[in-house]
């Protein structure tokens, strides 16, 4: 009999001690549907974990995420790209204030959309030999959402903001770190390691209260929040 199909295009969830690494194993973690629903799926399973404290989450090869999946947002039905652009507002503002110190691994590429998802972890660490960070949409003429400017205000520091959101500058890890948008550098074969080490620190022998640090989070961030969860709009056209 045929062996069972195994979906090489995945999320994975693997318990490290304390930590809960999510690994993002579709290639070039492309934004679209399936991604998010499995996305949601792991945060899921990282939230069961009773006795974790910290969450990791790490992409495949030179890729973290290299944002939307154009096929789809350009092909698929209007109410269906509205639905995922939504979805991924949903996701972005649940990593935002999520239950667990988060950290974000990232072994590759952020481009555009997936530029988003290790900005709304709170801590990040990236290789430091190749990879991109860039948000190239003033090159493919799109603007931000309400929503999505205001994690690049709170996350992007002031100086660099003209430069990374409006002129789509690319950043190399160690010019990311300089400019105060990532954290730390880390070489490849220690990244995960690092990430896992600082999360476990963060979050402390004992770990956080899982209830009082979503509340801080939220609080803290509460209009991004709102915005993310409100009807997607643009400025320009309040």
């Amino acid at each position: 009999s045929p062996s069972p199909a195994v979906n090489l295009m995945e999320v994975a969830v693997e318990k490290r001690g304390a930590c809960v690494v999510v690994r993002m194993k579709r290639g070039e973690n492309r934004i679209n549907p399936e991604f998010l629903s499995q996305m949601n799926e792991a945060l899921d399973k990282a939230e069961s974990y009773e006795d974790a404290t910290c969450m990791v989450t790490v992409g495949e090869g030179k890729h973290y995420s290299l944002g939307l999946d154009l096929d789809f947002f350009t092909q698929a039905p209007f109410h269906e790209v509205t639905a995922a652009g939504i979805e991924l507002q949903k996701l972005l503002s649940r990593l935002l204030t999520f239950p667990l110190v988060t950290v974000a691994a990232v072994n590759g590429h952020a481009y555009a959309a997936g530029a988003f998802l290790p900005l709304v972890h709170d801590y990040t660490i990236m290789r430091r030999d190749r990879g991109w960070f860039c948000l190239p949409e003033i090159n493919i003429k799109r603007n931000f959402t309400v929503g999505l400017l205001k994690i690049l205000r709170a996350k992007i520091p002031p100086r660099e903001q003209v430069l990374s959101v409006a002129l789509g500058r690319r950043y190399t890890a160690e010019e990311a770190h300089a400019a105060g948008i990532i954290h730390q550098v880390s070489p490849l074969d220690l990244l995960e390691e690092a990430a896992i080490a600082e999360g476990q620190r963060l979050a402390g022998a004992d770990g956080l209260d899982r209830k009082v640090l979503a509340s801080i989070k939220h609080d803290l961030y509460y209009d991004i929040y709102k915005s993310l969860n409100e009807p997607i709009r643009l400025y320009s056209v309040l």
